[in-house]
């Protein structure tokens, strides 16, 4: 039991948290309604920079198609796909799932998964710098393109924001490495580094639950197909996006740890950036969208655990059976 707690500790917290935060909201609400997310997703960044290994990264930037493949799924067919849904959607599900698929690859959890399904972690951190690195400008054009006939929203000022939430904390906590302590440091301490930024992580899942939590009590906002439709088209979306990245990176030749890489890289998102960016562009106009946000990002983690799981066993059947 110990054993599946330090394993699992991180999906238990999720699980509970959500299911806190969704049954007693108005408890909850008040210790995460002064969240930050702007300040928050700088520091959880800042963090996954600093213990980012550069090697690791130069290493891959010699062969950097399959990342560059992670990326076109993450910023070209996901949020594509999102449009598309959105069709057949509410305005508030749809700008949701706009948000949600348009945002940057999330800033540790594909990694981890990574590793657990026994892909390249390579790919994956490649592919997390450069949806960070380039976000200001991608995600921008898609939001000002698909919803720019909803809400009016300042590119220029979101490239900012952008560019300044994403882009300095990556410089600092690469910086930071350029010297011997400072890399000493972050490689030695690296696990309790990972689990700061996990609680980081969870800490923004639990506001975005509390707001979520708050809709369903009250009733006359939140109804059950709205709320049924957003589980279905966001949990559908990501995993649409996670097999369409798997199957057609096997079809351009990357090898399974590549695949694997780019299958958890291109199809999960960071829940930070889409809370910041709804908190400062939509949610007066669509107070509704956090439903499918929260939706995404929690599916994602609890749905991609399973599937890593199941495809390092798979991983492993077929080693066996070639050594036989």
């Amino acid at each position: 039991m110990l054993v599946f707690l330090r394993q699992r500790w991180f999906l238990c917290a999720l699980l509970a948290s959500v299911s806190l935060a969704l049954a007693l909201p108005h408890v909850v609400h008040p210790w995460t309604q002064e969240l930050p997310p702007q300040l928050v997703v700088a520091l959880a960044l800042f963090l996954m920079a600093w213990t980012m290994p550069s090697r690791s990264l130069a290493g891959e930037l010699r062969r950097p198609w399959a990342s560059l493949w992670a990326m076109a799924i993450s910023y070209g067919f996901l949020p594509g796909a999102a449009w598309l849904l959105g069709i057949v959607a509410p305005a508030d599900v749809k700008i949701g799932l706009l948000l949600a698929a348009s945002v940057p690859c999330t800033l540790a959890s594909c990694v981890l998964w990574t590793r657990l399904a026994g892909g390249n972690e390579a790919t994956a951190l490649l592919t997390v710098l450069g949806c960070t690195l380039s976000s200001w400008f991608v995600t921008t054009f898609w939001l000002a393109t698909t919803t720019g006939t909803q809400v009016e929203i300042p590119a220029a000022t979101m490239m900012l924001d952008l560019a300044l939430t994403l882009i300095l904390p990556v410089a600092l906590g690469q910086g930071l490495r350029l010297s011997p302590a400072g890399r000493h440091f972050a490689d030695r301490h690296k696990r309790p580094l990972g689990v700061v930024s996990q609680l980081i992580i969870l800490a923004i899942v639990l506001k975005a639950a509390a707001a979520v939590g708050l809709k369903i009590h009250d009733g006359r906002e939140l109804k059950v197909d709205l709320l049924l439709l957003s589980g279905v088209l966001a949990f559908g979306l990501h995993l649409l996006a996670l097999y369409v990245a798997l199957w057609s990176s096997a079809a351009w030749g990357f090898d399974r740890p590549r695949c694997l890489a780019v299958a958890f890289a291109g199809s999960q998102k960071t829940l930070p950036i889409s809370l910041m960016l709804f908190d400062r562009y939509f949610i007066e106009a669509f107070p509704l969208a956090v439903v499918p946000l929260l939706f995404f990002h929690v599916g994602q983690l609890l749905l991609d655990t399973f599937i890593a799981e199941r495809m390092k066993h798979a991983a492993m059947a077929a080693e066996i059976v070639e050594a036989l």
